[in-house]
């Protein structure tokens, strides 16, 4: 099968190696389409250059169809449906023909979710219903959300409108500024604007906006730390500037104000099963029935580094999808299933 991972100066490279097997509790998914986030970037950076380098395959999350299963319930349950999926470790990864993976983190796709849209169901998904929950839980009254054009940033502002808490959304420029306000928001910073930080103060302290998503990090997160009001809360998820967050500790002492970081994957591990299992279906219906993540590109596996460039070159023009090729994924599974994989 073919997998993506790293060369010797660390560009991503396409391998071949054997099909896996799938060990207790696991599947086998055949991978029929696997997106490019900026987790992605984040987990080739960090995996560059040390020593798991070469066993190394990229791709966080995907969708495919189960194609073999090993012991226990759940990796039965699944087997012949088609899933959402993510790697469970640094030698398994959704840039790749086959994945094996925990059968706990594989969600089946309801019929009416394509394999693309269901190969971006889990990360930005998942990640804007527990921004809605934090939320929640600590009533704040509205949010500041900065990267407002990414898809990520239009599914938080959706599902906060849904539970009618105002969204200051915050994007680089004058153009992604007026397709969101084309698009329904009300509340639309441009921070390349002179007055930004003042226009800011005014409005999160009008609106009471006492939660701060960061997606973006470097010297803006101490802006946002000195425009909102006291008491409030700012959530580090993301280093989209490349640089350390600074963040001003007076505000902090004297403001009462609160910094903290958010990973998927600790928020998941801490919830309890029948939350996350909530947390799904919420997203399936989100997907299913309001929100198409829009799609600007699709590459095969030998040429995702020509994916990843592409997907740098505008983030916010829709996601890049890595497709592997399909015909060839089918015979080599068929072979691995004579190899009695199927335990």
């Amino acid at each position: 099968m073919t997998v993506v991972g790293l060369s010797e100066d660390g560009r991503l490279v396409s391998h071949i190696r054997p099909v896996p097997k799938p060990g207790p509790g696991e599947v086998l998914v055949r991978i029929a389409a696997a997106p490019v986030n900026p987790s992605d970037l984040a987990r080739i950076r960090q995996v560059t250059g040390t020593a798991g380098q070469d066993s190394f395959v990229s791709g966080i999350e995907g969708s495919g169809t189960v194609v073999a299963h090993g012991t226990g319930f759940l990796p039965r349950l699944w087997m012949g449906k088609r899933v959402a999926c993510s790697y469970t470790h640094q030698g398994s990864g959704t840039w790749a023909d086959f994945m094996v993976t925990a059968a706990s983190h594989c969600i089946p796709l309801p019929a009416g979710i394509s394999d693309e849209q269901g190969a971006m169901l889990l990360i930005n998904p998942l990640t804007a219903v527990a921004f809605i929950d934090i939320a929640r839980q600590g009533k704040h009254r509205a949010i500041v959300n900065t990267a407002a054009a990414s898809s990520l940033g239009r599914m938080i502002e959706f599902l906060a409108r849904q539970k009618r808490i105002p969204v200051i959304n915050i994007v680089r420029n004058a153009r992604q500024q007026q397709d969101l306000l084309a698009g329904g928001s009300v509340y639309v910073l441009n921070s390349a604007e002179e007055h930004f930080s003042e226009s800011l103060q005014e409005l999160s302290h009008k609106l009471q906006a006492s939660l701060v998503l960061d997606a973006v990090g470097g010297k803006h997160t101490q802006e946002l730390i000195l425009a909102i009001p006291y008491d409030s809360s700012l959530v580090i998820y993301g280093n989209l500037s490349g640089e350390q967050p600074k963040i001003d500790h007076r505000s902090l002492v004297m403001e009462n104000k609160k910094v903290s970081g958010f990973f998927l994957g600790n928020w998941l591990k801490e919830g309890s099963p029948v939350n996350m299992l909530r947390s799904s279906v919420r997203v399936r219906k989100l997907l299913k029935s309001e929100i198409t993540i829009p799609v600007q590109g699709r590459f095969p596996l030998q040429e995702a580094q020509l994916a990843v460039d592409r997907y740098l070159e505008n983030m916010t023009a829709g996601k890049v999808l890595l497709i592997p090729d399909l015909r060839k994924a089918a015979i080599i599974g068929w072979e691995a299933t004579r190899t009695d994989i199927h335990r």
